[in-house]
C-alpha cells in the first residue's frame, strides 16, 4: 500500500530521534512478564519487541508529538472501547491483567505514558487470546464418594460437580462397568473461562484488533503497511 511522503518523513524523523528509544525498557519489562505467565499456554504468540516500538511510533506520531509524554499508545482517548473492556475486564481482560496493573488502572491516570504503554499491551493480549469456557478443578481437596447401583463416571461427575477425567486420573482401577459400595476419589470442579490458545500477533494482527477493525472495520487501512515500514527500519 502506498504511503504519503509526509508520513514516511515524519516516521523517519522518529526513528532517527534518541528520544524514540525513552520506552523500550518498558516494553521489553512488559511483554517479559507475558512471556513468564502465558509463555507454556498452548500456541503462544512469537514476540518481537520492535513490533510493539513500531506501533508505538505509528500511534503517536514519534517524540516531537505531544502524545509522546501523554497517551503514546492512544488508549484511553475519548470513544476508545479499549481502556473500558480493560477497567471492566471484560472480554477475558481479567485473566489477563495482573494485580498491579488492575490497581494502577484504577488508581492512576492513562495518560501516564508508561502506564499508557502497559495498558494498551495488555488490551493486545486480550484480544489475541482465544477464551473457552471448561471445567476447571476448583477445589485441591479429595473427597469420596460410594458408587450407587446404575451409576457411571459420567453421571457421578455430574451429580458431585467433577469431571470424568479427574475421576478417571484420581481412580486409575475405576474402568468398566462400576461396582455398588465402591469408593472412588474426587476433586470438585466448576466452570470458567479459560485460555485455549492464541492469535499471532502481527502487523495485520494489529490491524484488525488494535487499530479498530477487529470493531467496525474503520480502522486505519494502512495501518498494517505503517507498522511494516516502521518495523522494516527499525529492523535495519
Amino acid at each position: 500500500m502506498h504511503l504519503a511522503a509526509n508520513w514516511i518523513a515524519t516516521m523517519d524523523a522518529a526513528i532517527k530521534n534518541p528520544k524514540s528509544s525513552v520506552y523500550d525498557a518498558i516494553i521489553k519489562q512488559t511483554l517479559a512478564h507475558y512471556q513468564r505467565r502465558f509463555g507454556n499456554t498452548p500456541g503462544f504468540p512469537a514476540l518481537d519487541w520492535r513490533l510493539f516500538k513500531a506501533q508505538l511510533l505509528v500511534e503517536s506520531g514519534g517524540p516531537t508529538n505531544p502524545a509522546w509524554s501523554t497517551r503514546p499508545m492512544q488508549i484511553g482517548n475519548p470513544g476508545d472501547p479499549a481502556y473500558e473492556v480493560l477497567r471492566s475486564g471484560a472480554q477475558g481482560a481479567n485473566l489477563i491483567i495482573s494485580v498491579p496493573l488492575k490497581m494502577d488502572i484504577a488508581s492512576k491516570s492513562i495518560s501516564m505514558p508508561d502506564l499508557n504503554i502497559r495498558a494498551a499491551i495488555a488490551y493486545v493480549f486480550t484480544m489475541a487470546a482465544k477464551f473457552h469456557p471448561r471445567q476447571v478443578i476448583g477445589n485441591a481437596k479429595v473427597e469420596r464418594v460410594k458408587v450407587r447401583p446404575g451409576q457411571s463416571l459420567s453421571s457421578i461427575a455430574a451429580a458431585k460437580h467433577t469431571t470424568i477425567q479427574d475421576l478417571v486420573q484420581e481412580n486409575p482401577k475405576a474402568t468398566g462397568v462400576l461396582q455398588p459400595g465402591q469408593i472412588l476419589n474426587f476433586q470438585t470442579a466448576h466452570m470458567a473461562i479459560v485460555i485455549a490458545g492464541w492469535r499471532q500477533i502481527t502487523p495485520e494482527f494489529l490491524a484488525r484488533w488494535y487499530n479498530g477493525g477487529g470493531y467496525d472495520g474503520l480502522g486505519d487501512p494502512a495501518y498494517a503497511a505503517k507498522l511494516k515500514y516502521v518495523l522494516g527500519k527499525l529492523g535495519s
